[in-house]
């Protein structure tokens, strides 16, 4: 009987530090340093690509729509690919014509066709590493900038003040940084 407790004991002790270390492990490891490797988050070379067979696309604009390689082009243009039809004259590629320097747009097609351009790849890596640190689970099932500039283009809570005013009204679609930080920004 004696020896029964004593292996029941044992066990109870064996699970009890597998499953401390196991949760030292996953509140340690994480450190957001290998964020593509762990997300599976996908850069692709849009400069390098100008056509798909299939594209993705906002899909929400009354008037426009932005694929997923940056073309900016009204509803007409869409081709049954769902890509933007190239070869018209109100399409166009990394349209930032809304957008101000603090990556707020009054369009939101125009913000993600902006947010797609390659060179905000760096400020989308920051944004990135943000949300690891916040362990943000929106963030964390993104798998390329297409799905990352739909999600940031999009207002949430932090576009707006009192919970019912825009902070810009003109420029509510941000891709950037925090709206706090951009508030900043504006005022100086």
């Amino acid at each position: 009987m004696a020896v029964r407790r004593v292996r029941i004991r044992y066990v109870l002790y064996v699970f009890s530090a597998l499953f401390i270390l196991s949760l030292i492990y996953m509140y340690t490891f994480d450190d957001g340093s290998r964020l593509e490797d762990k997300r599976l988050f996908k850069w692709r070379p849009l400069f390098n690509i100008t056509s798909l067979e299939s594209c993705r696309n906002s899909a929400q604009g009354v008037d426009y729509l932005t694929d997923e390689l940056g073309y900016m082009c009204p509803r007409e243009a869409i081709r049954a690919s769902k890509c933007c039809h190239v070869g018209t004259e109100r399409t166009s590629r990394f349209n930032c014509t809304t957008c101000k320097d603090n990556g707020c747009c009054s369009i939101y097609e125009n913000c993600v066709s902006c947010c797609l351009h390659p060179d905000k790849i760096p400020l989308l890596i920051s944004v990135l590493r943000r949300t690891t640190e916040s362990r943000n689970l929106l963030y964390s099932s993104l798998k390329d900038q297409f799905e990352l500039c739909l999600t940031k283009c999009r207002t949430s809570s932090k576009s707006v003040v009192h919970e019912n005013i825009y902070r810009y009204p003109d420029a509510k679609y941000c891709y950037g940084q925090d709206p706090n930080e951009m508030n900043n920004q504006l005022q100086s």
